[in-house]
């Protein structure tokens, strides 16, 4: 019997190590392993043949808004801003011009309990005229004018 348990001793140990590495290269703690464990908010908007169209990812304590701007007729600025009880993010801009398309994936951290709770998406025309609005949340997205 002693036989027996000294050579079920290595397979255990082993076992274990194997085990403790495996929880050291797992995800980092409050993430989850993949993005479908975060919500995913979609916004369009339309101006003329002009498009601003994507989606909002909500993270623990971030957003990540990817898209693109479509610009026909004249330059068209897409502009992301984040809010949360805690925090109030910078404005990022994204700039196509006339007969371009620009991509784009904008990052909005607010490093505080629940993270962004709205997220604003708009469009901009050329000469600074606001065109479209869509106040957004984990949600959904409502366009204002």
């Amino acid at each position: 019997m002693k036989k027996n348990t000294i050579k079920a001793l290595p397979v255990v140990l082993v076992a274990s190590m194997l085990a403790a590495l495996g929880m050291l290269t797992g995800p980092a703690a409050g993430y989850a392993s993949t993005s479908a464990a975060y919500p995913v908010t979609p916004f369009r908007m339309e101006y003329g043949a002009s498009v601003l169209a994507g989606s909002i990812t909500w993270y623990d304590r971030s957003i990540r808004a990817t898209g693109s701007v479509k610009a026909v007729a004249a330059k068209k600025t897409a502009v992301f801003q984040g809010e949360s009880p805690h925090c109030i993010s910078g404005v990022e801009t994204r700039t196509a011009s006339v007969g371009d398309t620009r991509e784009s994936v904008v990052d909005i951290p607010c490093d505080a309990p629940g993270g962004i709770t709205i997220a604003y998406v708009e469009l901009w025309d050329f000469d600074s005229s606001y065109l479209h609005r869509a106040v957004c949340t984990r949600n959904g997205c409502t366009i204002r004018d």
